[in-house]
């Protein structure tokens, strides 16, 4: 089986969480698209998993753009959809607002693999505002902040994947 992991990466988590998804798939068997180098044809895979990184609780309009456009390609094929993401008590919400029922129906997985926080990758408003929220989740118990790469959730993904 050929399997496509595209993925959409900023500082450098979601590709490393792509990569780690190909581990668990089989690397021999996998490629590692990176969108911001254009898009693949999906004629040439049996299996795809898309990946971004969630940005003010918005994956990257790139991935948005290629599910979009290529809902039927997908829907004919087993796929699912990962981003990551340190806000683990807003996975559902960014669920709900980036992918619709039909992407949700004809997925058969979507998860967050979880998220590091780079501050240091990070420039102008997107590091102040990073360092913001970091300040005010200090005082807030109800806010919480992951910060690591969850395999188990990786190796949970590539089983569903390949089922």
């Amino acid at each position: 089986m050929k399997n496509l992991i595209i993925y959409a990466s900023k500082t450098g988590t979601t590709k490393k969480c792509a990569a780690l998804l190909a581990a668990n798939l089989g690397a021999e068997s996998c490629t590692l698209w990176d969108i911001a180098s254009g898009e693949p044809n999906l004629e040439d895979f049996d299996c795809a998993a898309i990946g971004s990184y969630l940005r003010m609780g918005v994956i990257d309009k790139k991935i948005a753009a290629f599910i979009a456009k290529h809902k039927e390609q997908l829907f004919a094929m087993p796929f699912g959809v990962f981003f990551c993401g340190c806000l683990e008590d807003k996975v559902s919400e960014a669920i709900v607002k980036n992918f619709d029922e039909e992407v949700l129906e004809h997925a058969l997985c979507v998860e967050c693999f979880g998220g590091v926080l780079s501050p240091e990758k990070q420039s102008g408003a997107a590091k102040l505002m990073l360092k913001m929220m970091l300040k005010a989740a200090k005082g807030d118990p109800n806010f919480r902040v992951s910060n690591e790469i969850f395999p188990d959730r990786v190796t949970a993904f590539a089983a569903e994947l390949q089922r």
